[in-house]
Protein backbone atom coordinates (compact mmCIF):
# COMPACT_ATOMS: atom_id res chain seq x y z
CA UNK A 1 0.00 0.00 0.00
CA UNK A 2 2.85 2.38 0.82
CA UNK A 3 4.38 1.54 -2.57
CA UNK A 4 1.15 2.51 -4.32
CA UNK A 5 0.99 5.85 -2.49
CA UNK A 6 4.60 6.64 -3.44
CA UNK A 7 3.93 5.58 -7.03
CA UNK A 8 0.81 7.75 -7.16
CA UNK A 9 2.71 10.72 -5.69
CA UNK A 10 5.51 10.23 -8.23
CA UNK A 11 3.02 9.97 -11.09
CA UNK A 12 1.23 13.12 -9.91
CA UNK A 13 4.55 14.99 -9.70
CA UNK A 14 5.54 13.88 -13.21
CA UNK A 15 2.18 14.93 -14.61
CA UNK A 16 2.50 18.33 -12.97
CA UNK A 17 6.00 18.81 -14.41
CA UNK A 18 4.83 17.68 -17.82
CA UNK A 19 1.95 20.16 -17.77
CA UNK A 20 4.33 22.95 -16.75
CA UNK A 21 6.81 22.12 -19.52
CA UNK A 22 4.04 22.03 -22.12
CA UNK A 23 2.79 25.42 -20.97
CA UNK A 24 6.31 26.83 -21.13
CA UNK A 25 6.68 25.88 -24.81
CA UNK A 26 3.55 27.70 -25.97
CA UNK A 27 4.34 31.31 -26.91
CA UNK A 28 1.98 34.04 -25.82
CA UNK A 29 -0.55 35.28 -28.36
CA UNK A 30 1.05 38.74 -28.27
CA UNK A 31 4.53 37.32 -28.95
CA UNK A 32 3.24 35.17 -31.81
CA UNK A 33 1.32 38.08 -33.31
CA UNK A 34 4.23 40.52 -33.18
CA UNK A 35 6.70 37.90 -34.48
CA UNK A 36 4.33 37.04 -37.32
CA UNK A 37 3.96 40.72 -38.23
CA UNK A 38 7.76 41.06 -38.27
CA UNK A 39 8.20 38.05 -40.56
CA UNK A 40 5.41 39.09 -42.92
CA UNK A 41 7.07 42.52 -43.25
CA UNK A 42 10.41 40.87 -44.00
CA UNK A 43 9.02 38.41 -46.55
CA UNK A 44 7.02 41.15 -48.30
CA UNK A 45 10.45 42.19 -49.64
CA UNK A 46 10.65 38.84 -51.47
CA UNK A 47 7.32 39.11 -53.30
CA UNK A 48 7.15 39.76 -57.04
CA UNK A 49 10.93 39.71 -57.58
CA UNK A 50 11.35 42.21 -54.75
CA UNK A 51 14.75 43.35 -53.51
CA UNK A 52 15.02 40.94 -50.57
CA UNK A 53 16.97 42.15 -47.55
CA UNK A 54 18.64 44.62 -47.24
CA UNK A 55 16.58 47.14 -49.18
CA UNK A 56 15.47 50.78 -48.95
CA UNK A 57 13.08 50.04 -46.07
CA UNK A 58 14.84 47.21 -44.22
CA UNK A 59 18.53 47.23 -43.42
CA UNK A 60 20.35 44.14 -42.15
CA UNK A 61 20.18 45.52 -38.60
CA UNK A 62 16.38 45.75 -38.92
CA UNK A 63 16.17 42.04 -39.68
CA UNK A 64 19.19 40.21 -38.24
CA UNK A 65 20.30 40.04 -34.63
CA UNK A 66 23.65 41.74 -33.97
CA UNK A 67 25.21 38.37 -33.10
CA UNK A 68 24.31 36.90 -36.51
CA UNK A 69 25.53 40.02 -38.33
CA UNK A 70 28.86 39.71 -36.50
CA UNK A 71 29.17 36.06 -37.55
CA UNK A 72 28.37 36.89 -41.19
CA UNK A 73 30.91 39.72 -41.22
CA UNK A 74 33.62 37.60 -39.57
CA UNK A 75 33.12 34.85 -42.14
CA UNK A 76 33.24 37.32 -45.02
CA UNK A 77 36.38 38.96 -43.61
CA UNK A 78 38.06 35.56 -43.22
CA UNK A 79 37.17 34.76 -46.85
CA UNK A 80 39.31 37.70 -48.08
CA UNK A 81 36.97 38.80 -50.87
CA UNK A 82 36.05 35.24 -51.87
CA UNK A 83 32.68 33.67 -51.13
CA UNK A 84 32.53 32.55 -47.53
CA UNK A 85 30.00 30.08 -46.20
CA UNK A 86 27.06 32.29 -47.16
CA UNK A 87 26.56 32.01 -50.91
CA UNK A 88 22.85 32.80 -50.98
CA UNK A 89 20.10 34.50 -49.04
CA UNK A 90 19.58 32.76 -45.69
CA UNK A 91 16.01 34.06 -45.35
CA UNK A 92 14.86 32.06 -48.35
CA UNK A 93 17.68 29.49 -48.43
CA UNK A 94 18.14 30.39 -52.08
CA UNK A 95 20.17 32.49 -54.50
CA UNK A 96 17.35 33.69 -56.69
CA UNK A 97 13.66 34.07 -55.95
CA UNK A 98 10.62 35.04 -57.90
CA UNK A 99 7.55 35.59 -55.78
CA UNK A 100 7.97 34.07 -52.32
CA UNK A 101 5.02 33.79 -49.98
CA UNK A 102 4.72 32.34 -46.51
CA UNK A 103 2.66 29.18 -47.00
CA UNK A 104 2.64 28.15 -43.34
CA UNK A 105 4.05 29.56 -40.13
CA UNK A 106 4.14 28.20 -36.57
CA UNK A 107 5.90 29.37 -33.43
CA UNK A 108 7.29 27.62 -30.37
CA UNK A 109 8.95 29.22 -27.37
CA UNK A 110 12.60 28.44 -26.93
CA UNK A 111 13.62 30.45 -23.88
CA UNK A 112 12.93 33.87 -22.43
CA UNK A 113 12.87 36.31 -25.28
CA UNK A 114 13.25 33.83 -28.15
CA UNK A 115 10.84 32.04 -30.44
CA UNK A 116 11.44 29.43 -33.10
CA UNK A 117 9.49 30.08 -36.28
CA UNK A 118 8.87 27.08 -38.52
CA UNK A 119 8.05 28.27 -42.03
CA UNK A 120 7.17 26.79 -45.33
CA UNK A 121 7.96 29.28 -48.07
CA UNK A 122 6.45 28.86 -51.50
CA UNK A 123 7.75 30.38 -54.72
CA UNK A 124 4.52 31.23 -56.52
CA UNK A 125 6.20 31.19 -59.94
CA UNK A 126 7.73 27.72 -59.66
CA UNK A 127 5.45 26.16 -57.05
CA UNK A 128 8.57 25.11 -55.16
CA UNK A 129 8.18 24.90 -51.39
CA UNK A 130 10.99 25.16 -48.89
CA UNK A 131 11.04 24.49 -45.14
CA UNK A 132 13.02 26.87 -42.99
CA UNK A 133 13.44 27.42 -39.28
CA UNK A 134 14.24 30.83 -37.83
CA UNK A 135 15.36 31.54 -34.29
CA UNK A 136 13.87 34.92 -33.43
CA UNK A 137 15.19 37.13 -30.64
CA UNK A 138 13.08 39.91 -29.15
CA UNK A 139 15.37 42.91 -28.69
CA UNK A 140 14.66 46.47 -27.53
CA UNK A 141 14.21 47.33 -31.23
CA UNK A 142 11.81 44.43 -31.89
CA UNK A 143 12.18 40.92 -33.29
CA UNK A 144 15.41 39.99 -35.05
CA UNK A 145 16.56 36.78 -36.75
CA UNK A 146 19.26 35.20 -34.61
CA UNK A 147 19.69 32.02 -36.66
CA UNK A 148 18.40 30.35 -39.82
CA UNK A 149 18.04 26.58 -39.83
CA UNK A 150 17.88 24.96 -43.27
CA UNK A 151 18.81 21.62 -44.77
CA UNK A 152 22.44 22.59 -44.11
CA UNK A 153 21.75 23.04 -40.40
CA UNK A 154 22.27 26.14 -38.30
CA UNK A 155 23.59 29.16 -40.19
CA UNK A 156 25.25 30.50 -37.02
CA UNK A 157 27.08 27.22 -36.36
CA UNK A 158 28.10 26.84 -40.00
CA UNK A 159 29.43 30.41 -40.08
CA UNK A 160 31.49 29.76 -36.93
CA UNK A 161 32.91 26.51 -38.33
CA UNK A 162 33.71 28.01 -41.72
CA UNK A 163 35.35 31.09 -40.21
CA UNK A 164 37.54 28.90 -38.00
CA UNK A 165 38.45 26.77 -41.02
CA UNK A 166 39.34 29.80 -43.16
CA UNK A 167 41.42 31.35 -40.39
CA UNK A 168 43.24 28.06 -39.79
CA UNK A 169 43.99 27.78 -43.52
CA UNK A 170 45.46 31.31 -43.45
CA UNK A 171 47.53 30.46 -40.41
CA UNK A 172 48.80 27.24 -42.00
CA UNK A 173 49.68 29.08 -45.24
CA UNK A 174 51.52 31.93 -43.51
CA UNK A 175 55.31 31.81 -43.76
CA UNK A 176 57.00 30.91 -40.52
Amino acid sequence: MVFLRHSFALLLTLLTLTDASIAATAPSAADSASAEQFLRQVYASYANDGPGVPNDKLQESDVYDASLIALMEADQDAADGEVGFLDGDPLCDCQDWGDIKIQSLAFTSVEGDRLKASLVLKDVATGEGRKLGLLLHRTAQGWRVEDCISGQGSLAENLKLNTRKLLQEKKDAAPT
